[in-house]
């Protein structure tokens, strides 16, 4: 994406009051440098190894989690990522509880139920929001990826739809939405997203 495209791009997602979340799975330092020297210090990753390579070259970035999380990583994982956007086990919790490292942390729910997605289903978010702060753990908000068969205008509505529950029983609670992607991060702006999370579109 050209410097003319890229500046686009973000006032497009800054005027819904949003912020771009570059996916740099897989990419090179050189790639990134790109959008470092843009002026973006947020990155998410997928891939610790791949975490360890940028971040021996972009020090200052603040770096987001946004892959399914393993137990045995997650001390690192928690001492090391500013943002873990994919909470979705009570085990998850009490790690985190325990590591005691003050991330900010989103929800993750399928709200799909596809069995190829990660997640809880609804009907376990009040309940995991309550373990959460039970653990002394406030989420900062929540997160979903759409089923490659579901409309996203119906998944992202009814992930909007349990935030401003969320925000009206718990008033202490920020309310993000992490949702979107390359693909669909316009439909997800118009349904509130407040960071959205790029990857193959930055890079062509």
């Amino acid at each position: 994406m050209d410097i003319r495209s890229l500046n686009k791009l973000i006032s497009k997602i800054s005027n819904y009051s949003a912020k771009l979340l570059p996916v740099v799975k897989n990419r090179s330092n050189d790639e990134i440098k790109y959008l470092y020297d843009f002026g973006i210090r947020d990155f998410g990753e997928n891939r610790i190894d791949d975490y360890e390579k940028h971040k021996s070259f972009f020090q200052d970035a603040r770096y987001h989690f946004i892959a399914p999380l393993q137990s045995r990583k997650l001390k690192f994982i928690s001492q090391n990522f500013e943002t873990i956007h994919t909470l979705q086990r009570k085990k998850e919790v009490d790690l985190l509880a325990k590591f005691k490292t003050n991330n900010t942390t989103f929800l993750q729910i399928n709200i799909d139920n596809d069995i190829n997605k990660s997640g809880f289903n609804v009907d376990s978010l009040f309940y995991m929001f309550e373990y959460c702060l039970e653990s002394s753990i406030l989420p900062s908000g929540l997160i979903t990826i759409p089923s490659i068969n579901s409309d996203p205008r119906k998944v992202f509505s009814n992930l909007s739809k349990l935030n401003e529950t969320l925000k009206k029983d718990y008033p202490q609670y920020k309310g993000e939405l992490s949702m979107g992607m390359s693909d669909d991060y316009q439909i997800a702006l118009d349904y509130g997203a407040t960071i959205v999370r790029i990857g193959t579109k930055l890079f062509k």
